[in-house]
């Protein structure tokens, strides 16, 4: 008798270690594949479907989107970061800590409220992927059909048809050798983006030589865009890229006729939704502008949360005839590989 009551204790001690040293979501959850912008990620524990809401390991979705992720174990929680910024988890916290690392933002700092609490397994914080792209202002899609989460941008997200409309739409890049622009395009890429934009409004093909033969009439250098001339050429004007009511509308630009963005907390997400906006106003395409980066390029479409443009950068110091941008998500833009965010466009450029 005590021999069996020992086995039993035993067997019932084994099972107890099992189960406290597996995951604490082991046994009662839906497992999905987990993309990130299109590519499988190998996660330590495979992410997982509890009650409507994906959750992720922390870490390594953050190194898979090139986020700063720190743990500190003192305080018992991790930060996940961009260059613009922090949010802080704690376990088993239903507000997280939003905070603006650069010092611009009217608010130091934020509590956000979650979609679930972070959970804590073996070492390992695990989030919401919702919370996290909706603080970072990532997409994110779910196919019921393949039980897969699609976070960021996946080409699955984009429809065929959306496809079709981006192809039809003009495409220029800089150091296109059709039009040999001086220094291989360095400098031009608002003008690319003027001759897209106007090409697709008027239905004609306009050119990158055609807005910089404008631009030489007031100066020497073709790259320098004189708004109010170009506008006068084509018999055109600058409208409000967004509408006055919009919440996201904050004024305009005297010279170029852009349009702000009521944005105080620099979110990405709010740039997006305004972009949104702006394209079911001008469905032939809107320039976005860069004052930390100066550069142009042109917002084509946006579908399930995805912003498509035609970037006009090139790819190489030499001339060519094939460009790489055309109807890419932001983040296979040029602007994104040097590390800007959505949330740093200046302003959105529309014409009529």
């Amino acid at each position: 008798m005590k021999a069996t009551m020992k086995r039993l204790c035993a067997i019932l001690i084994s099972v107890l270690l099992i189960v406290v040293s597996a995951p604490s979501y082991a046994y009662e959850d839906t497992f999905v594949k987990f993309l990130v912008n299109g590519n499988k990620v190998d996660f330590p524990y495979s992410p997982f479907v509890r009650d409507g809401i994906t959750y992720v390991d922390a870490k390594t979705l953050s190194k898979a989107l090139g986020l700063e992720y720190k743990t500190f174990d003192d305080h018992h929680s991790i930060t996940i970061s961009n260059k613009r910024t922090s949010v802080c988890f704690v376990p088993d916290e239903q507000f997280a800590t939003v905070s603006d690392i650069t010092g611009q933002s009217d608010k130091e700092f934020y509590f956000k409220l979650l979609t679930a609490p972070c959970l804590y397994a073996n070492g390992s914080y695990i989030v919401s992927a919702r919370d996290i792209s909706n603080i970072f202002g990532y997409s994110l899609g779910f196919d019921v059909n393949a039980q897969t989460v699609y976070f960021g941008f996946a080409p699955q997200m984009i429809s065929q048809a959306t496809r079709d409309a981006v192809a039809a739409k003009s495409y220029y890049f800089q150091n296109q050798a059709e039009f040999n622009l001086p220094s291989s395009g360095s400098g031009y890429c608002w003008v690319c983006s003027y001759a897209m934009v106007l090409s697709n409004l008027t239905g004609t093909r306009i050119t990158p030589n055609d807005i910089a033969a404008i631009n030489l009439t007031k100066t020497s250098s073709g790259a320098y865009c004189y708004h109010s001339e170009i506008a006068a050429a084509y018999n055109i004007k600058f409208a409000p890229a967004l509408s006055p009511s919009s919440p996201y509308y904050a004024g305009r630009d005297s010279v170029s006729g852009g349009t702000y963005i009521q944005n105080p907390d620099k979110s990405d997400a709010v740039v997006r939704e305004a972009l949104k906006e702006a394209l079911a106003l001008h469905p032939e395409g809107v320039m976005v502008r860069y004052a930390g980066y100066p550069h142009t390029m042109v917002a084509v479409a946006a579908e399930n949360g995805i912003i498509l443009f035609n970037d006009p950068a090139p790819t190489s110091s030499n001339y060519s005839d094939t460009g790489s941008y055309q109807g890419v998500p932001f983040i296979q833009t040029c602007v994104a590989k040097k590390g800007f965010v959505l949330s740093d466009i200046t302003f959105i450029q529309a014409i009529d």
